[in-house]
């Protein structure tokens, strides 16, 4: 076996394992600024941050009382009916939304605009949970039955704790940014998980 022909094989490897994985050269398009469609939404607009924190926000209110209503009350219509609706349309319009949110490539760390791959992407991850998390079953089954205050129901509305997961994924973004200590950061998540 030829040097060469050992350098072809090290080449050929070097670039099917190696290079796939690794972040691209500073001089990479990864460092100018990436033009997205007028309607697609960069994850890093700070109004998508506001928008996301809010969401946050009413992921508490559901931590909290979900589990309240399946333990404690019979479903009827009243005002907590009505927020709660208001919360599972927040969560709808943000169903929508993200099929218009880009997101970083895995592998070029780039974001992707296109609205195909923004969708597969939403379509073959969260989608269906978080149908599953917004869609009101006991609001539609109390149009057509009176047996809305069944356990069934009541279990289906638990798939609200599904929201939980953003709250996750606010703890791993603030555990990377270094504008805010570790050590606190993980232990408002430990109280967090705790409550």
């Amino acid at each position: 076996m030829s040097f060469s022909c050992i350098k072809k094989i090290f080449n050929k490897f070097w670039v099917d394992e190696f290079q796939t994985d690794l972040l691209p050269s500073l001089g990479a398009r990864i460092n100018q600024e990436i033009q997205l469609r007028r309607y697609i939404i960069s994850p890093f607009n700070p109004n998508y941050r506001t928008w996301e924190t809010w969401l946050i926000v009413l992921v508490v209110y559901s931590a909290w009382i979900y589990p309240f209503q399946f333990a404690f009350l019979p479903f009827k219509i009243d005002t907590l009916f009505i927020v709660d609706n208001i919360v599972n349309g927040f969560f709808a319009i943000d169903i929508v939304m993200t099929f218009f949110v880009a997101y970083l490539d895995e592998h070029s760390y780039l974001l992707v605009g296109d609205p195909k791959k923004i969708a597969v992407r939403y379509l073959s991850t969260w989608f269906i949970f978080d149908v599953c998390s917004t869609a009101p079953f006991q609001s539609i089954s109390s149009l057509f039955t009176d047996n809305s205050n069944e356990i069934g129901f009541k279990i289906l509305n638990m798939l609200r704790l599904w929201r939980l997961r953003r709250v996750s994924s606010l703890f791993a973004r603030l555990e990377k940014n270094i504008h805010y200590n570790y050590f606190w950061t993980r232990c408002l998540k430990l109280i967090a998980v705790s409550f």
